[in-house]
């Protein structure tokens, strides 16, 4: 038989489920009554007295007394599926029928099918809610739905047991997220009744069974993921340019920047760019609050690593706001918000800070000085910096350099990590030089050609020596005076050693391919 009439035999029929299946019939018929749109709350969900006409139109019932359409899951489901599959959009504060309603009882099969597999994602990230990009959520249907395609697959209460399990073994934060308590009911029994909404399992509680639909939701699960939760006008990964209003909260009158950022920027990136932004020296820990999760420097015990998420990332699915606090001492709180994407300009470099008011306190000396501020700080020290907009992009301007330079500050506070006095510290550069560079490697010393073999110390002098060898003479050199190619991990490493030293180097090119010192897996103490 043709293969390629057999897929798209078994397409037709798949989509076929996929458009009669509960979720997307409510979610659907949901978008057809909001006619000419309708208000929402500030949360993107019906207003309460709009909640018993909504139950009507869809034949469920809803308790009399609620307090949002949220606390209504046979309601807010079949909403949720109808955003995530573009039935539906919320504009400002309007829900208003989306673009694929109207061709919807005529769409393709294929794009039947990416409708429903992002609705079904869109119900996961919602009813698990991790507070990040929705991967967890999505974990835990993708492990329902692995357990039932099994042979023989679990069912009953050996089914419940099986997917809990299945969960604890994810880890901690899978768990969390699993476990986010709906009274009385059982985690794996409302994964199990969300699947079957969607046709994705079929039967009844104790002998639920995977369909074919099911089966081909777990393969777009698996193949596409967090992809499916992008909501339309999030900022793309490539390309897309977040403009950001960074608030000093908590002061009055509050200090404010506005920045172009990248979409590919990390929250690592966002921190070094508030730091220029309002002249802090980064002299004190920090962390960003998105959702309910506290991103960070992983190095000083922070949950999440902030230099594994992007803009892009945190702010997909409708989110627009998250929070920084720099120095958990004085707590210098951060309020950033997402006011919309630009496209972005060639002929603008980027980040770069388009407006801003207000002067910002000097680190470390405070607004709450007070009389004795000029016997603490120095009476020609001032209290505040002002707002200037030059200065500000002409630092923004060097980013990648100072990407760079903020790395190499990080690969040698990792080497420096466990060492204690100058002698563990020089022992601490050769260890971490040898264990990084693959000697020999060839070098230039005073601008004759030379090969490095290795590296011993001097415990007189404290400083690094290079065993090197070059035409027919060995030699024993400081490690400082040679010159390395750039790019290269040595000369990196080398540059490290020489801001160790308080000397000076050349111009930094971090090498490609190689991710960096690895940290030790160390628990700081807050400041």
């Amino acid at each position: 038989m043709d293969l390629d009439y057999q897929y798209r035999k078994d397409n037709r029929a798949l989509a076929a489920e996929a458009r009669e299946c509960q979720a997307l019939r409510h979610a659907s018929t949901l978008a057809e009554w909001l006619g000419e749109g309708r208000p929402v709350t500030a949360k993107k969900v019906l207003r309460r007295s709009d909640v018993p006409e909504a139950g009507r139109v869809l034949g469920v019932a809803v308790p009399r007394q609620v307090r949002t359409a949220a606390d209504v899951p046979s309601l807010h489901r079949p909403w949720t599926a109808a955003v995530g599959a573009g039935l539906l959009e919320i504009t400002r504060d309007r829900a208003v029928t989306g673009p694929a309603l109207s061709g919807w009882g005529c769409a393709a099969d294929d794009d039947v099918l990416d409708r429903w597999a992002r609705a079904l994602a869109a119900v996961l990230a919602d009813t698990f809610n991790d507070d990040g990009d929705g991967a967890e959520a999505l974990r835990i249907g993708k492990l329902a739905l692995t357990l039932l395609a099994a042979e023989p697959a679990p069912v009953g209460a050996e089914l419940l047991t099986a997917i809990h399990g299945a969960i604890i073994n994810g880890g901690y934060a899978l768990y969390r997220t699993f476990n986010r308590g709906f009274g009385e009911r059982r985690p794996a029994e409302v994964v199990l009744e969300l699947l079957a909404a969607f046709g994705a399992v079929t039967g009844e509680s104790g002998q639920w069974r995977i369909s074919p639909l099911g089966r081909r939701g777990l393969q777009i699960l698996d193949s596409r993921g967090v992809e499916l939760l992008a909501a339309p006008g999030a900022p793309a990964e490539s390309g897309g340019i977040c403009q950001l209003k960074i608030t000093l909260s908590r002061m009055r009158p509050a200090p404010w920047r506005r920045v172009l950022v990248p979409a590919s920027a990390t929250l690592g990136d966002l921190h070094a760019i508030i730091q220029i932004a309002f002249a802090w020296d980064d002299d004190h820990l920090h962390a960003f609050t998105v959702g309910q999760r506290q991103y960070g420097d992983p190095y000083f015990n922070m949950p999440y690593d902030e230099e594994e998420t992007t803009l892009a990332g945190v702010f997909d699915r409708g989110r627009r706001s998250i929070s920084y606090v720099y120095d958990f001492g004085d707590d210098w709180y951060h309020d950033i918000k997402l006011e919309r994407l630009v496209e972005p300009d060639p002929a603008i470099g980027y980040p770069v800070c388009v407006a801003g008011r207000g002067d910002v306190p000097v680190e470390d000396r405070g607004e709450s000085c007070g009389e004795d501020c000029a016997e603490h700080c120095g009476e020609d020290e001032p209290a505040w910096t002002p707002f200037d907009q030059t200065d500000i992009n002409a630092r923004l301007g060097q980013w990648e350099s100072l990407k760079d330079a903020r790395q190499l500050r990080n690969d040698v506070e990792a080497i420096l990590a466990d060492a204690q006095g100058e002698a563990e510290e020089m022992t601490a550069f050769r260890s971490a030089l040898e264990e990084e560079i693959s000697f020999p490697v060839p070098a230039m010393l005073l601008g004759a050609p030379v090969i490095v073999d290795g590296l011993t110390e001097d415990e007189a002098t404290l400083e690094l020596r290079a065993r090197c060898r070059g035409n027919g003479t060995d030699e024993l050199v400081s490690f400082a005076d040679l010159d390395f190619w750039p790019g290269t991990v040595e000369a990196w490493l080398q540059a490290g050693y020489l801001a160790y030293l308080d000397r000076k180097f050349g111009p930094l090119t971090r090498p490609t391919g190689w991710g960096g010192v690895d940290r030790p897996d160390l628990t700081r103490m807050c400041e």
